[in-house]
């Protein structure tokens, strides 16, 4: 059977590049944007807030660059997971992956949603914001490599198991069989062949 290409590329190559993406695109994001996520000095912020939605909003900012940094090193481990669930054909490792870089969009949308506020941030505001949205776009590209590809491997999966399903053999068939195989055993005792 002969792979569909989609933009000349079949479906595993793509899901290949999908990993390789992801792991260079989260390195960028990390080195680009450190700055730009990384809270001040939070020690004097805490006295200032009453209500738990302020603490709580407070909290966000002033960690989120090491859950950014947590989520991207998790966003590496899953994406060099993928590229062994292309060599070693893992059907749970391509949806885990897809689930993720969904969750980690998701993800970075918050936080480019917390960093708003810093007077610093505004300047480049519309660049982070086109940035992240090039990189959901391309991200949602090379997912729909990784779905097709996913597809693929649970439908050889499934056939696979059906095709290797032992079939019942009758009791009629079971007494023919050690007949027919010492007949075919006896054969060449059976029919001489003179050797010239």
């Amino acid at each position: 059977m002969r792979g569909q290409h989609w933009c000349g590329m079949t479906a595993k190559v793509g899901t290949v590049l999908a990993g390789v993406f992801t792991i260079v695109a989260t390195e960028m994001y990390l080195i680009f944007e450190e700055k730009y996520i990384r809270g001040d000095n939070c020690s004097n912020i805490h006295q200032g807030a009453q209500t738990k939605s302020k603490t709580l909003n407070l909290y966000l900012t002033c960690w989120r660059f090491e859950m950014v940094l947590f989520a991207s090193l998790i966003t590496c481990g899953i994406s060099l997971f993928l590229l062994y669930s292309v060599y070693a054909q893992i059907f749970m490792g391509m949806v885990v992956y897809i689930i993720w870089i969904v969750c980690s969009e998701i993800m970075h949308v918050v936080v480019q949603l917390l960093t708003k506020e810093n007077p610093a941030v505004r300047a480049v505001r519309m660049l982070r914001w086109f940035g992240l949205v090039c990189r959901g776009v391309l991200q949602s590209f090379w997912v729909f490599f990784v779905i097709a590809y996913t597809h693929m491997i649970y439908k050889s999966k499934t056939q696979g198991n059906l095709l290797s399903h032992d079939r019942r053999i009758s009791s009629v068939e079971q007494r023919e069989f050690p007949r027919w195989k010492s007949e075919a055993i006896n054969l060449p005792y059976r029919y001489k062949v003179k050797m010239v």
